[in-house]
């Protein structure tokens, strides 16, 4: 009788060791599939909710040791998420000691009872971070237009090209954005008078527009300095982003007569979505108003203008720190062209 309990014992402890291998066999497996999936998904991906909260505000990206792989010797990470490009003329989005260079390219149409105008842009900028919260930029535009007017039962058509005005600008982060308060960021520019003076010299008068109504000229004449203030918020998958600006075009005199643009206010405001770790889908509102022109401290009659145009955006990265931009602007106002599309492709270093 006690032989037999003893086997029994025994049989019973045997049966809970093998289902104990069992379960740690099971286990193993179980870790061995979760190890797989974090593998195959992609590094940018498991932890897409905190770059998005650096990307507006220019902060580093999160080190790829936590990550996932390190890029191959030679590339760097992106700095920031792609939603932030959106705003990249306010906002700096490259780390201290990087380098970025842009070409863009705008083809324009617009078109009146009189008047029909097509023009060409070619835009290379620069930008430097001098640290991860402030960055330099230079822009070089040159451009190329023709307009056509119908007057007088003929048509005149004059073709303008040449070297618009170079801008230079410096933007820095005030502060980073927190759980319930956005970031922002403050730009300050000079537009330098490079290009043509867009005004029919011949004839200026006091008291009327002093531009040239049959010439497409794409540069002020002027010195313009101007500032802005730019908002940001990650709101996950989005950036929204807001900002509020000014710029003064500095008086000039031409053939003794004081010409006075004036001030100018600018806004814009927009969102940012990523559809992938590749591709991100933008719409912003840009917005200008201008004061009345002055010339020979006279106002000009129907002199203020403002432009306000609706942009769309996608921004595609193509291959480490390279992407390709193309976007449609829509003219909302009169003063604003019709159409307008746009390709940029951006390369860091």
């Amino acid at each position: 009788m006690t032989a037999s309990v003893s086997a029994f014992a025994q049989s019973k402890e045997e049966l809970l060791e093998r289902r104990i291998q069992q379960l740690e066999a099971r286990l193993k497996l179980l870790e061995g599939e979760v190890t797989k999936r974090e593998k195959a998904r992609p590094a940018g991906s498991r932890d897409r909710g905190s770059e998005r909260q650096q990307a507006a505000a220019g902060a580093p990206a999160t080190d790829g040791s936590q990550s996932g792989p390190q890029p191959p010797p030679g590339q760097q990470k992106s700095t920031v998420a792609q939603e932030a490009f959106l705003a990249r003329d306010n906002i700096p989005t490259l780390q201290s000691n990087k380098f970025e260079i842009s070409q863009g390219f705008d083809y324009g149409r617009a078109t009146s009872f009189v008047q029909n105008d097509r023009s060409f842009r070619a835009t290379t900028t620069f930008r430097y971070g001098i640290t991860n919260d402030v960055e330099l930029s230079l822009a070089i535009p040159y451009f190329a237009s023709q307009r056509r007017t119908n007057a007088f039962n003929q048509t005149i058509v004059r073709n303008r090209s040449g070297l618009s005005d170079i801008s230079v600008q410096a933007s820095a982060n005030l502060w980073r954005e927190g759980e319930w308060y956005p970031g922002a960021a403050l730009t300050l520019g000079l537009s330098i008078p490079t290009g043509d003076a867009p005004y029919d010299l011949q004839n200026l008068r006091a008291g009327v527009i002093p531009t040239d109504p049959l010439s497409l000229n794409q540069s002020s004449g002027h010195w313009v300095p101007r500032g802005s203030l730019q908002f940001f918020k990650t709101v996950d998958p989005l950036i929204l982003f807001f900002g509020v600006g000014a710029d003064y075009a500095i008086p000039r005199t031409f053939h003794d007569i004081k010409v006075e643009p004036g001030y100018r206010i600018t806004y814009n405001m927009g969102f940012g979505f990523a559809v992938s770790e590749r591709s991100t889908l933008g719409v912003s509102f840009n917005g200008a108003l201008s004061e009345r022109l002055k010339v020979g401290g006279v106002p000009v009659a129907n002199s203020v203008n403002e432009l306000l145009t609706a942009r769309f955006t996608l921004i595609q990265r193509l291959g480490q720190d390279f992407w390709l931009e193309p976007a449609v602007t829509l003219g909302l106002t009169d003063d604003a062209p019709d159409a307008a599309f746009s390709l940029s492709l951006r390369k860091r270093f």
